[in-house]
């Protein structure tokens, strides 16, 4: 299933990596902003809820899977078909005859 009511649903691996990277520069940033800041108005409240807003923001930027995470298709090998399997061999051996 690659599209769900038009829209794509995958992300190739190098899209992976940059939704990894991005995820993690946005909610570091925003823990880091959000720390000074509660540091300087003295409320940790407003650490949390900038942390918050920045996990937020960096599930809307990084989940969906957006066309920058689509620019390199993976390139598959050609199919190439498989003789159908051999009965003859079980065959050969149930058409012999004890010997006694």
């Amino acid at each position: 299933m690659d599209t769900f009511m038009g829209f794509s649903v995958h992300m190739d691996f190098e899209g992976q990596k940059l939704a990894e990277r991005l995820f993690q520069i946005i909610v570091v940033a925003f823990g880091a902003f959000g720390w000074l800041y509660g540091y300087y108005v003295q409320d940790f409240f407003m650490t949390v809820l900038t942390l918050g807003a920045g996990f937020v923001l960096a599930c809307l930027v990084t989940l969906p899977p957006w066309p920058i995470y689509r620019r390199y298709p993976l390139k598959w090998a050609p199919s190439q078909e498989s003789p159908a399997p051999s009965t003859s061999a079980s065959d050969s051996t149930s058409g012999k005859k004890k010997k006694k």
